[in-house]
């Protein structure tokens, strides 16, 4: 949506956020084919290039077509299914891992070159979750077969210097004044939203107190409630959290990294979580013990933080873990025989689950399309999570009248340039400005949240919330609701 310009954005642009800057242009620059758009083709193409390097790179290792092919399958079905740009982020890094040990192994700088352009794309699509993979597979890229070599060498820093200029080039891509609001408030809210800062400081009365803030107020920044600047406003926010002290010294914090853990078992990836923990016992190695290690010290402390159980974070990270024992020499061929065993069944009892989650999705999918048949095209404020965007904007034939939609999205790019949400704001069409009228706003969210907004509207704008009109769509209500000043 934001690379080209519809649902959420006024009009596309390369700053993704999430992504780099150099990314978005590169998505931008791939043409419309079939109706399909460049940022569909290139999620799409990185998960072929990966699969071409899971195949070739294992079928060079040594492990045969079968379980090539099935390594391939088990960790790829999923994100084919399902894409997601943080999961294609980590499975480049995984095919750059096997591209450098195709080099250390067999001196092919083919592969050397391959896997310095795959960890670099992989930086571009999601730096986070490149670093992540990167440090849990440490252990697999410290051996001498490879660092001690002078072309690997060449080619690190030639990546290190790549990254470091497409930091800058992206840096400077967010200097405009129009990002000025986005960027100060982003780090504050990150620790509110994302890290679990607003539960603590629902707990310090007292600090709420000092700076004019209720629990209201943080249960509404919370869910993304970023409209007002009263309470969404980066000083105050950052002197709460500055008194609140560190986030891993909260009393929850422990159970939150045992939970960031535990996900590792997540029902959607609890087979190629068990293919990788058997395959591992059948090939062990003190490298492989270290790969172990650090992935789950890693999510200790991501949850330790207050970011456990993001799925999405851990898929490569599982991945990476069905990779790795393939990766050492000289086993014993009964070993090989009962890994390319336990790859096949595994691969087969994922994709029957992905298949039949597709399916499901199909359905649902489908479903949602003609419950929206008849929704309106005027501006209608999304709210968090209440909108099946996958089900109406899926990767593949994205319908016409769903482009036309206009969504005033409350979430994380509320205070984009490049949002509807801003553009009606700088408009004076804002959601407060809309909420305090006559006709009210036009709204989708959750039933629990409609009545946070009803303290707010009491408590901030000294009225009364009313809901003028209900109507459904399906699943999905559209709501009308005005706030109205009270004599």
């Amino acid at each position: 949506m934001v690379a080209h310009g519809y649902g959420i954005a006024t009009a596309g642009t390369p700053n993704l956020i999430f992504s780099n800057v150099l990314w978005g242009y590169l998505i931008r620059f791939i043409p419309e084919v079939n109706g399909v758009l460049g940022y569909s083709i290139a999620t799409l193409g990185v998960l072929v290039i990966v699969g071409t390097v899971l195949f070739y790179g294992f079928y060079r290792l040594g492990l045969g077509y079968i379980a090539s092919f099935s390594a391939m399958a088990l960790i790829l079905v999923r994100p084919v299914l399902f894409p997601q740009f943080t999961i294609n982020a980590g499975l480049l890094m995984v095919g750059a891992i096997i591209c450098w040990h195709l080099f250390a192994r067999q001196n092919d700088r083919r592969a050397l070159a391959i896997g310095c352009l795959l960890a670099f794309f992989s930086f571009m699509v999601r730096s986070q979750e490149f670093l992540l993979v990167l440090i849990v597979a440490l252990p697999l890229l410290t051996g001498r077969d490879l660092l001690q070599q002078r072309t690997f060498q060449i080619a690190l820093l030639m990546l290190i210097s790549a990254i470091i200029v497409s930091i800058a080039i992206d840096h400077q891509a967010y200097q405009g004044g129009e990002w000025n609001a986005f960027k100060e408030l982003k780090p504050a809210i990150s620790s509110i939203v994302d890290f679990g800062a607003g539960e603590y400081l629902k707990l310090r009365p007292d600090i709420l107190d000092r700076y004019g803030y209720s629990i209201n107020d943080i249960d509404l920044l919370k869910r993304w409630f970023f409209v007002d600047p009263t309470i969404a406003n980066p000083e105050k926010l950052k002197g709460m959290l500055d008194e609140l002290g560190p986030l891993p010294t909260q009393s929850n914090s422990l159970a939150n990294a045992l939970r960031g853990v535990t996900i590792l078992w997540h029902p959607i990836q609890i087979t190629t979580f068990l293919a990788a923990l058997l395959v591992a016992v059948l090939r062990p190695s003190w490298r492989l013990l270290m790969v172990w290690v650090l992935c789950v010290l890693a999510l200790f402390i991501l949850g330790l933080l207050g970011r456990p159980g993001i799925l999405r974070i851990y898929v490569p990270l599982v991945s990476l873990l069905v990779v790795a024992p393939f990766l050492r020499e000289n086993i014993s061929i009964w070993r090989n025989h009962f890994a390319t065993g336990i790859l096949l069944v595994v691969a087969i009892l994922n994709m029957h689950n992905t298949f039949s989650d597709a399916q499901k999705y199909q359905v649902s999918a489908e479903q949602t399309r003609q419950d929206l048949m008849t929704f309106p095209n005027y501006p209608i404020v999304i709210w968090g999570g209440g909108f099946p965007y996958e089900n109406i904007y899926p990767v593949l034939r994205v319908w016409p009248s769903a482009m036309q939609y206009n969504i005033v999205s409350l979430g994380g790019f509320t205070l984009a340039p490049f949002a509807n949400s801003y553009v009606e704001q700088q408009q004076g069409r804002g959601v407060i400005e809309m909420l305090i009228k006559e006709n009210g706003v036009y709204s989708i969210a959750n039933e629990q949240w409609y009545a946070y907004l009803e303290i707010y509207c009491r408590k901030h704008l000294h009225g009364k919330l009313k809901n003028l009109s209900s109507k459904r769509y399906g699943v999905i209500t559209l709501n009308q609701h005005s706030c109205l000043f009270e004599e």
